[in-house]
């Protein structure tokens, strides 16, 4: 969202200004800590869910700055979420190599598989902090 104002006189009141254009407690920041919360939560509900700990991860941060006041809606923790950008965007098919043993273990059908290498099909991403952001509209 952005917005002009404009005045006339010598003595402009900067800190009014301020207070409704480039603050979060002023009527704008108001109105865009709102419409963060609805993407927010709607972000939370579309996320795919395993552990847990990407949805908890989803929060918002605002501030203000010379350009005016804004709320950014973040998803993920460095080093704790590192595969938020294959859960939102997807990935191509590709292989996967064991790194520091000679073999990958998984379980197939409750048994226990060795293999030296997967052929992984990719999968589509969810692109929820996308349709969060459309459906909050």
């Amino acid at each position: 969202m952005r917005g002009e104002f404009r005045y006339r006189g010598h003595n402009p009141d900067e800190a009014a200004i301020r207070a409704v254009y480039q603050s979060l407690n002023g009527p704008i920041g108001r109105d865009l800590d709102r419409r963060a919360r609805r993407v927010e939560a709607a972000a939370k509900q579309l996320v795919g869910v395993k552990s847990g700990r990407l949805r908890g991860s989803i929060r918002r941060q605002g501030g203000g700055n010379q350009y005016g006041a804004y709320v950014h809606v973040i998803a993920g923790i460095p080093g704790v979420t590192n595969y938020l950008q294959w859960h939102h965007f997807g990935s191509a098919p590709h292989i996967i190599r064991p790194r520091r043993a000679r073999a990958l273990r998984f379980e197939v059908g409750g048994r226990v598989v060795f293999a030296t290498k997967v052929n992984h099909p990719g999968n589509r991403g969810t692109y929820f902090l996308t349709r969060a952001l459309n459906a909050a509209g």
